[in-house]
């Protein structure tokens, strides 16, 4: 499933993110152009705002009800009946929402902390932004708080 979040759901869009789903962080006006790119790209629209479920849209449309982000995330997944795979879990960029590719570490000896370089072995970076990742403090807390709050064991 792809989304489309408006501007009040950026750490919402983030955490989607993380989970691997094609998630358009939209930073101006949720107007007819909002819509409009919606229904191009076949994106359900996330929204806080009641005046977007007001106009016609030919697909999903989901008013966000919750104000705090582990909410939003618990919410959204429920009301699609969606169940975060696992595998897809930190596959796309955190802030271009593109598709990483795995790396070598020596493809990225030059974009990372010499003690990263010389202690991890894994690494993507994204295409678009030129963005390195890999398996560290930052991912572990994100892995401890979806399992909390998703109440399942992903493999990190």
């Amino acid at each position: 499933m792809k989304f489309l979040a408006d501007s009040s759901l950026g750490r919402l869009s983030r955490w989607l993110r993380i989970l691997g789903y094609d998630t358009v962080y939209w930073r101006g006006e949720a107007d007819r152009a909002f819509l409009r790119k919606a229904e191009k790209e076949g994106r359900a629209v996330l929204t806080r705002r009641k005046d977007v479920l007001a106009r016609q849209h030919p697909g999903i449309v989901l008013f966000v009800e919750s104000d705090r982000v582990e909410d939003q995330l618990i919410e959204i997944l429920g009301k699609l009946d969606l169940k975060p795979q696992p595998e897809n879990i930190f596959t796309r960029c955190l802030h271009c929402n593109e598709s990483l590719n795995e790396a070598s570490p020596e493809e990225v000896r030059s974009l990372v902390p010499d003690y990263v370089f010389r202690t991890q072995r894994e690494f993507r970076v994204c295409p678009k932004c030129g963005g390195v990742y890999w398996p560290g403090t930052h991912r572990e807390r994100a892995m401890k708080t979806l399992g909390k709050l998703l109440e399942i064991t992903i493999g990190g």
